[in-house]
């Protein structure tokens, strides 16, 4: 299974920072890119129209972007047109967009530029007044994608886990794929259940499963239930019944209180995002 299935589209979270871009800052237009193996192409775009900035496909030290790429540093142009010390391999989508005036901020993560967010005026002038908020957009699309990195490595190395701890996984992921395509809803059901309750059962009411922890530690990620059941080849139906499991032994009512309890009982290991930690 590919870890990585339901991992939230980073391409609409980019999509997003660039609304709030320009929300927050009354500029003309904003957009940006992730970065790809060898390059950073714009994917993200509003206030203009998508044919000329997504052509922009940036490299190192090559263009506004290219300069911010390399120093990961923000930085900006009042007088695109004129402005030296940058190339100009982008005039043509730039000023063809009548952007007279541009901005960028590197996206940062763990000390590697994973991506550039711009923001333009189609006039000439300062944009200093501007950097804070772009600054602040691109830090907090940085540290989404920061979670969202500790979320696939965490369910990679229990998955990897999972194979060296079971004692027959190919029988294991059989019975999952007969459990996924079965009509029977009380098969797979039944199946489900069976199988996520191989991991043994708890010695008391204040313990949890090692399923059950499982898919509470990716509750505290703020994954959905339908993410959860990709990342652990589990059906969403199944997923809620751990968690009405999970709550019913834990006394809670709801996803965030269980979160909060298991951690009070030590039941479930701090996320390296917390503050604490």
């Amino acid at each position: 299974m590919d870890l990585t299935t339901m991992r939230p589209d980073d391409a609409a979270l980019l999509q997003q920072a660039t609304r709030m871009v320009r929300d927050q800052t009354g500029l003309s237009v904003a957009f940006g890119g992730l970065r790809g193996a060898r390059s950073i192409r714009v994917s993200a775009v509003s206030g203009a129209p998508l044919r000329r900035l997504t052509s922009i496909d940036v490299r190192p030290a090559r263009g506004l972007g290219g300069l911010a790429w390399v120093s990961g540093q923000p930085a900006v142009v009042r007088d695109y047109g004129r402005a030296e010390g940058i190339t100009h391999d982008f005039d043509a989508q730039i000023l063809g967009e009548g952007i007279a005036s541009l901005a960028v901020a590197p996206i940062v993560v763990d000390l590697q530029v994973r991506g550039l967010l711009y923001a333009g005026s189609r006039e000439s002038g300062s944009l200093d007044s501007t950097m804070a908020s772009l600054t602040r957009v691109a830090s907090s699309v940085a540290q989404e994608l920061r979670v969202r990195d500790l979320v696939d490595e965490r369910v990679q190395l229990r998955m990897r886990k999972a194979v060296v701890d079971d004692p027959a996984p190919d029988l294991r992921g059989a019975l999952l794929r007969i459990a996924a395509e079965t009509r029977d809803p009380d098969t797979a059901r039944a199946l489900e259940e069976l199988l996520g309750s191989a991991d043994a059962a708890p010695s008391s009411e204040a313990e949890l499963t090692r399923r059950q922890r499982d898919v509470l530690a990716l509750v505290a990620y703020g994954l959905t239930n339908a993410q959860i059941g990709a990342r652990l080849s589990l059906s969403e139906v199944t997923v809620k019944s751990y968690l009405r499991a999970i709550m019913s032994r834990l006394s809670v009512r709801t996803r965030g209180q269980a979160v909060i309890e298991a951690r009070r009982l030590g039941l479930l290991r701090p996320s390296p995002l917390d503050p604490a930690s």
